[in-house]
């Protein structure tokens, strides 16, 4: 049975349960440059609690797509998963702020380094990516972008490690994101296009399917000017109706907040990584969406995506 990375180690890929396609444990690079501004205790806690809150709310496993430049801790991330008991899958890769020393860097070099982390560890732990982080937003896929997707490509190519992208959906990069890819060879199964429930254009999103990718519908509840949660769901609901739900998975793009020294620790409750099971899967349920859909795109589509698998339509 194929076996999935995680923070704590391998985990076969049936016991990931139900799984959020595109989230964070904490990012933010200023607590690494001004460390005194921050309570890492009382951060520390308020993570563990939403995740302990998130796993009691059903939900399992989540995927970290924090990197180097969003300040990913994998320490930290192993820490708060032995304490809440949900599954974190982290990642390399880089996000938009392609540090200045891989602008001119080979994209097989990228690639070693991406490699190294996916084979041996991150940092120095024996924690192993079990996805690779790329993005490329408003500004399209920039030359140093485009060295970093190459790169990405490449480790997935020999690995066979899971591409996940931060896009903007709305000026269509993932079409760009996508040729760049697909000119390095990587199998479209392991390749998952993010934030793609920012555009309502249903033709775009199956142009990309019929690719053969998967799409991560992600940043749940929205906020203006982006789509809001309802307008999410009718694109989600055209979709599986469309008999897409096999290569479609749900997520927040959440984190918790850290804690500043001296501030409060209180926080919204419910936990953020609970919105789409309460108010999202139960309006999209409503509006007709079937169980069997739901179930796979909660468990199966993300399982087969991380596991390398071809995911095969609903019967």
């Amino acid at each position: 049975m194929a076996t999935v990375q995680t923070v704590l180690g391998p985990v076969e890929s049936e016991r990931l349960g139900t799984v959020l396609s595109h989230e964070h444990v904490l990012i933010g690079l200023e607590r690494f440059h001004y460390p005194w501004r921050f309570d890492m205790a009382a951060t520390r806690a308020r993570v563990i609690e939403e995740l302990t809150e998130a796993k009691a709310g059903g939900i399992d496993t989540v995927i970290d797509l924090s990197t180097p430049d969003l300040a990913r801790d994998v320490a930290f991330m192993a820490d708060v998963s032995q304490a809440s008991g949900m599954q974190i899958v982290a990642a390399t890769g880089i996000w938009r702020d392609v540090p200045r020393y891989f602008w001119e860097r080979d994209p097989d070099a990228i690639a070693e380094i991406f490699v190294r982390e996916i084979e041996v560890g991150i940092d120095k732990t024996s924690i192993r990516a079990g996805a690779i982080k790329v993005a490329s937003d408003a500004e399209g896929v920039t030359p140093e972008a485009e060295r970093v997707l190459r790169g990405a490509a490449r480790a997935s190519v020999r690995t066979g490690c899971p591409i996940s992208t931060h896009h903007a959906a709305p000026e269509q990069v993932g079409r760009r994101q996508l040729e760049v890819i697909q000119e390095e060879g990587v199998p479209l199964h392991q390749v998952c296009i993010g934030h793609s429930a920012d555009t309502t254009d249903v033709g775009y999103l199956e142009d990309l399917l019929n690719a053969g990718v998967y799409l991560s519908m992600d940043r749940y509840p929205g906020r203006p000017p982006r789509p809001g949660w309802e307008q999410r769901n009718d694109t989600v609901r055209t979709l599986v109706e469309r008999g897409w739900a096999h290569r479609l998975m749900l997520g927040h793009d959440y984190a918790p907040a850290p804690v500043l020294v001296g501030g409060s620790a209180d926080r919204e409750r419910p936990t953020r990584y609970l919105f789409v099971s309460t108010t999202a899967l139960p309006a999209l349920r409503t509006a007709g969406v079937s169980d069997a859909a739901i179930e796979m795109m909660m468990r199966e589509v993300p399982r087969r995506f991380l596991a390398g698998e071809v995911s095969a339509p609903l019967a």
